[in-house]
């Protein structure tokens, strides 16, 4: 009967101990932390210099390369042959209407001949004044010269200006003569405009000692002052005259104040233009300074019988007078 007990007692003093034991066991071993590491530079470098895909060959290369060439040069072939047909017709162009122009010029001489063969009734008329002038003139006197009126009937002002440089050595005689050949001309006051050309655009340097100019401004000087010695020219001028001569006496202006003003001119600048506008009329544009200027500047006591002929300078030089 003890032995069982003592067994119990056995059993149940063992079965603390095993959970005493269980419980002293050591603890598992851990494993060691896993550590990446980069790899090393002689396999990056090979995986680098390891090709990925397989090289080109190298005609396949020198084949693309003539592909694009041969296009390109396609390209500026088509782009050549688009302008050199753009070109061509162009020259076309211009030789056709080159050839239409030459014609009509040549219908054009052709027909201006065939009027030529025929003239016409003015020129007709004028013959026959030129006929009557020259029968006249050898009618005429012997102290006359028939020259100076044939040039006033036929409006030549050049012909008139070369007649009296011709004649400058005789200035009273020319006084005589080209006052009544002007009043023999159609229109006196358009002949003189014409006679004294465009002498009053050249500035003063033009005019020095010696030089061919100077007689052709004596002359165009001469003719303004015997074309005021015309009596009631004014009454007959025409509209288109008048203005032509105004646009000349502003440029003549014009001139002299570039050049330092009209009070700054010379005599012979300042004579020429105040014979200008007392034979046509004095411009808007002209301020009583500019006239008194002109006439003191021009020495005008040596012609004051002759301003004194021009109503349209005796007027504003007696209003210039009283309001001093």
């Amino acid at each position: 009967m003890a032995t069982p007990s003592m067994a119990i007692t056995l059993n149940s003093n063992t079965t603390p101990i095993k959970q005493e034991h269980q419980h002293s066991s050591p603890p598992p071993p851990q494993q060691p932390p896993v550590v990446k590491t980069d790899p090393p530079d002689l396999l990056i470098e090979i995986a680098q210099q390891s090709p990925s895909t397989p090289k080109e060959p190298q005609f396949l290369k020198s084949i693309n390369d003539l592909t694009n060439l041969s296009a390109a040069i396609d390209t500026f072939k088509r782009r050549y042959d688009e302008l050199q047909s753009h070109l061509n017709f162009i020259d076309n162009a211009i030789t056709a209407r080159s050839n239409e122009l030459e014609q009509k010029t040549q219908r054009l001489q052709q027909t201006q001949t065939e009027k030529a063969k025929t003239p016409s009734p003015e020129t007709v008329a004028e013959i026959t004044k030129v006929t009557e002038t020259e029968t006249a003139a050898a009618a005429a006197p012997a102290t006359e010269k028939p020259e100076i009126r044939s040039l006033c009937q036929m409006m030549c002002g050049r012909g008139l200006r070369k007649y009296i440089v011709s004649n400058l050595a005789s200035v009273e005689k020319l006084r005589e003569e080209v006052p009544a050949a002007l009043k023999c001309a159609p229109k006196p006051a358009k002949l003189v405009l014409d006679c004294i050309g465009r002498f009053y655009l050249q500035g003063s340097k033009a005019y020095e000692k010696e030089s061919p100019m100077i007689t052709g401004r004596e002359a165009s000087i001469l003719v303004l002052e015997f074309f005021l010695l015309i009596s009631d020219h004014e009454n007959a001028m025409e509209a288109a005259v008048k203005k032509e001569a105004e646009q000349v006496a502003v440029a003549w202006r014009k001139r002299l104040i570039s050049e330092g003003g009209v009070r700054n001119s010379g005599e012979i600048d300042a004579k020429g233009l105040l014979l200008l506008i007392g034979g046509f009329g004095i411009p808007k544009l002209f301020s009583d300074e500019d006239v008194f200027d002109l006439v003191k500047l021009s020495n005008s006591r040596q012609f004051a019988d002759l301003v004194r002929r021009s109503r349209s300078l005796v007027t504003r030089v007696t209003g210039i007078c009283s309001w001093c």
